[in-house]
């Protein structure tokens, strides 16, 4: 049996610095999976905050067509869309059924140097994340991965309060989505702790990082997901 997951992890909060020596993570992240999962990771998907800071950073991820990952807030996004496992800002992948949105809001911004470990376009454009509503009210998936949330899941979701007075254009369009359709499974990252809570129509999986585990919390498991045809 083939047995499919989707990690979240955020590299920069495994003990070590956004620097030029901070190892590949997909690989590990897998490695440790099936370690202590004794199950055979052959494909995942990881929900952003990569630690995608350099040119080196980037090199050192390996090509693994069926290890994909998506940007979060803590990532440099061109880089990003130069890596081959990078599945893309949004899109939809019709064989699994599923749309995905990637980055976010750091609340922690005036603690960042711009260029260093904080991008202005963290977050896609307005005029973006309205080409993808658009989209997302067309196709209307099965199933969402995101970075952020939306409003709806948010006080379930929150482990930082600094996190709670901020309304990012991200949540905001994730909201707007939920409200035209909601998907029978959406799973988010970003607030780092493990919620499992059904909203409407919609089953809400917020993933842990893996700093601070356990790993079971930090994981989900999507039966049949394949990135054939990506």
């Amino acid at each position: 049996m083939l047995h499919k997951m989707m990690l979240s992890s955020k590299r920069e909060d495994l003990g070590l610095s956004p620097s030029d020596d901070m190892p590949t993570r997909l690989q590990q992240d897998a490695d440790a999976v099936s370690g202590i999962s004794g199950k055979g990771l052959d494909c995942s998907l990881q929900l952003g905050d990569m630690g995608i800071f350099t040119k080196r950073c980037s090199e050192e991820l390996p090509d693994m067509d069926q290890h994909k990952f998506f940007r979060g807030n803590h990532d440099n996004p061109a880089l990003c869309r130069m890596h081959h496992n990078y599945l893309g800002d949004w899109g939809y992948h019709s064989k699994n059924d599923m749309f995905w949105v990637s980055g976010g809001y750091s609340i922690d911004r005036h603690t960042r140097t711009i260029g260093i470990d904080w991008w202005e376009d963290e977050e896609l454009s307005t005029g973006v994340l309205m080409d993808v509503l658009q989209y997302y009210a067309d196709v209307k998936p099965k199933i969402m991965i995101t970075h952020e949330c939306p409003s709806v899941i948010k006080e379930s979701a929150l482990s930082n309060p600094g996190k709670r007075n901020i309304t990012s254009r991200t949540e905001l369009a994730l909201q707007a989505m939920y409200e035209v359709h909601q998907p029978e499974l959406w799973v988010y990252g970003h607030h780092h702790q493990k919620v499992d809570k059904v909203m409407g129509k919609t089953r809400f999986i917020g993933l842990n990082e893996m700093k601070w585990g356990p790993l079971k919390e930090c994981m989900f498991e999507i039966p049949g997901l394949t990135w054939d045809g990506v």
